[in-house]
């Protein structure tokens, strides 16, 4: 089955809960690419790994449980993007067969990710072609800033996706290619529809199952995305105006929508600051409606995201407690039932976007099927 939605999420306890709390039609539709996060100052000096002397291994057996707990029983697409190359556990064994091997027994069905980035890493590529993967599974390859750049020269990018393919004896038609853009906060729309339309020219003859494309347009922090504390403003979302631009371009080549949710793929993982502003990222039609508050550490203290929260529910952007799981804590928020600290919050705004997203871009298409219609009776 073709996804609706391919959401790139860490794989963090906010984001596990927020998918947790997903519309059974919706988590349906979603083929979800779990990033494993690195092992940061966090989790070397967290309580629960002290005195452990596999702490690689116990860390992603944490993460694998994480994942499973939330989507057992369907498929995912999970990647180790910021490790090493050549990452391994204790015993030696390359982390990426040991991921989706505890996966599998776990009964989440994996759909590996192939780095195009990584593949000439030669332990990369070995490991990737022990792991036995099967016959009804489907792969994913990740084309990031190493293979956009790549593309620029058409004879020596295809050669190279032909090499990888080869190698791992794989036909394209298993496989999906994700044009992975990650920090687009500084990228023009047009830049990136010219360079994802260029790769799917190039690439169309290779028969791959589906494209998909994605990006951030989020900054890393809330004063990169609205200068003046306690009030409100918008971020373009560029990574869906680039998708529907091509859908309306080229109706006829499967490409799926992807995004990294409410938190980019550059943010820092697990860094807790006094100093953090009480914030909503609340996704709408091609924007984020971000709600800014102020420091923790000044007056109003978390208390702030009460007055954060009613300032949502009585915007007219708000889609009301019914939509959502999210929507609905948000409103809770509102009526100081509950107030949360950051991780919850990711959890809520995270909530939100999973459930807006599959509407809109299933809108997007119904309009898009409807105008075509039109278009040819006429």
């Amino acid at each position: 089955m073709i996804p609706t939605y391919v959401p790139l999420l860490k794989a963090l306890k906010s984001e596990f809960l927020a998918v947790a709390e997903m519309a059974r039609d919706d988590a349906r539709k979603t083929l979800p690419l779990f990033e494993i996060s690195r092992i940061g100052k966090n989790i070397l000096e967290a309580k629960r790994f002290e005195g452990c002397t596999e702490i690689k291994t116990a860390y992603l057996n944490e993460v694998m449980s994480g994942i499973a707990s939330v989507w057992a029983g369907r498929i995912a697409m999970v990647d180790a993007y910021h490790w090493a190359a050549d990452a391994t556990i204790e015993n030696g064994e390359h982390i990426i067969p040991y991921i989706y091997s505890t996966l599998n027994t776990l009964g989440v069905k994996v759909a590996p990710v192939i780095g195009y980035d990584r593949w000439e890493d030669e332990s990369y590529s070995l490991a990737l072609r022990s792991f036995d993967v099967p016959h009804d599974s489907n792969y994913c390859l990740r084309l990031d800033s190493t293979a956009i750049e790549d593309s620029a020269e058409p004879d020596f990018f295809q050669e190279n996706i032909e090499t990888i393919l080869d190698d791992l004896r794989l036909d394209a038609g298993r496989c999906s290619v994700l044009i992975d853009f990650g920090d687009v906060t500084n990228t023009s729309v047009e830049v990136l529809t010219a360079k994802a339309t260029d790769i799917v020219d190039q690439l169309k003859s290779f028969g791959f199952k589906y494209f998909i494309t994605s990006g951030c347009s989020l900054p890393k922090t809330i004063d990169a995305a609205v200068k003046k504390v306690d009030s409100v403003g918008f971020v373009l979302r560029r990574e869906m105006q680039l998708w529907q631009t091509l859908r309306q371009s080229a109706p006829a080549t499967p490409v799926i929508y992807g995004d990294y949710g409410v938190r980019g793929p550059n943010t820092n993982e697990g860094v807790r600051s006094k100093h953090t502003n009480g914030k909503i990222r609340y996704t709408i039609d091609k924007q984020f409606f971000v709600v800014r508050g102020h420091s923790m550490s000044l007056p109003g203290k978390g208390e702030q995201m009460y007055t954060l929260a009613e300032t949502l529910v009585n915007s007219s952007h708000y889609m009301g407690e019914p939509f959502s799981w999210g929507d609905k804590r948000v409103a809770d928020c509102s009526r100081k039932k509950i107030k949360g600290g950051a991780p919850q919050w990711i959890t809520i705004d995270t909530s939100h976007h999973l459930a807006y997203v599959v509407s809109e871009v299933e809108e997007f298409e119904r309009s898009a099927v409807m105008a075509a219609t039109k278009r040819a009776l006429n």
